[in-house]
């Protein structure tokens, strides 16, 4: 059965209408997820070495992004990101956790979860994203605490656990 020159205009005009919903979406969607075209976003760089468990001093940033910024590349890459440095197994092996805890302008602690890393003994540096997924919304002063126990393993045989705390603050306004 032939298709007829109108039933071709319908599907032709059915195939526009949902190219425009799309994009529509794409497009109003991020604003209305972070109610408003401007989200605040806080980056927090620290690092550590591991086998000494030596902190690193947290480095804390705070910016405004658009929504669509921090939906399509500070969101979509996580919240918790880690690069290594000088990594090696061949002197033994780390199981790495971390804990961070937020707390807002009012009082109230977040827990934000707990990340593990395994690999090599050597430094990494981390970055956690804070915005508003984590509850950093408001105006004010936030505080985050970040817990670090590494247990290090040479030679198949646990030779210790270490922990240490790193504290940072920052303020959206």
């Amino acid at each position: 059965m032939p298709t007829s020159a109108a039933q071709k205009a319908n599907r032709k005009g059915l195939m526009v209408l949902l190219v425009i919903v799309g994009v529509a979406a794409v497009l109003v969607a991020p604003p209305a997820l972070a109610g408003g075209l401007m989200v605040p976003v806080s980056k927090v760089v620290f690092g550590e070495r591991t086998g000494s468990l030596f902190p690193i001093a947290a480095n804390t940033t705070v910016q405004a992004m658009t929504a669509y910024e921090y939906e399509f590349s500070v969101r979509a890459g996580g919240m918790f990101r880690t690069s290594e440095t000088s990594v090696s197994s061949s002197n033994g092996n780390t199981t790495i956790t971390i804990d961070l805890k937020l707390t807002s302008p009012s009082g109230q602690t977040t827990d934000l979860g707990t990340t593990k890393v395994n690999g090599g003994i050597g430094t990494r540096t981390h970055t956690v994203y804070l915005s508003i997924d984590q509850g950093v919304k408001v105006p004010g002063s936030y505080m985050l605490n970040i817990y670090i126990t590494a247990g290090v393993t040479v030679g198949g045989i646990l030779q210790g656990s270490l922990s240490t705390a790193v504290t940072t603050s920052f303020t959206i306004s």
